[in-house]
């Protein structure tokens, strides 16, 4: 099911993404050494989808997290994981294939945000799902940022999720 067609909550919504992106990460994972060209657009695809997530999940999830979870270290350790991702995200964009450090760095980013994957899913969405967030109306929300971040007026540049500042919102 696309992601666009959805009328799901802001957690299912968030795990299909994981689901997408672990998917990418398999498709990368499944490439030959020679397959220079596909390993460079697949990674493009895992790192704009990445810087997506990120935003989606720092502008509008955490910060309806934080308002009802008071647990500012769970938020806290997320928003420096999305930070590490970024940098991660912008040296994969910098590099080419045929770099000796490229797959490393690909498998580093995936290692990464598995592990933030599976904290988000055992520690923080339970909570949520039990808190009083209208989760339908945060994932509307979370829609209706990822069409402007991805073909508004001010859609996010390919360089976007490098910089930034991880501070909470």
């Amino acid at each position: 099911m696309d992601i666009e067609d959805m009328q799901d909550d802001a957690i299912d919504i968030l795990i299909i993404e994981h689901e997408e992106v672990t998917a990418l990460f398999e498709q990368f994972r499944g490439l030959s050494a020679r397959s220079k060209e596909s390993k460079k657009r697949i990674s493009e695809d895992i790192c704009s989808a990445l810087s997506v997530h990120a935003l989606l999940e720092q502008d509008i999830f955490y910060p309806a997290a934080r308002s009802v979870l008071k647990d500012a270290d769970l938020i806290a350790e997320a928003i420096v994981e999305h930070a590490s991702a970024r940098e991660l995200i912008g040296r994969i964009r910098e590099m080419e294939p045929e770099n000796e450090l490229f797959d490393a760095t690909v498998k580093v980013l995936w290692d990464q945000v598995t592990r933030h994957a599976r904290e988000e899913e055992e520690k923080m969405f339970p909570r949520m799902r039990k808190s009083t967030v209208d989760l339908v109306a945060l994932g509307a929300r979370m829609l209706e940022y990822r069409r402007v971040l991805e073909t508004g007026p001010g859609r996010m540049p390919a360089h976007a999720g490098v910089a930034g500042d991880i501070s909470p919102t």
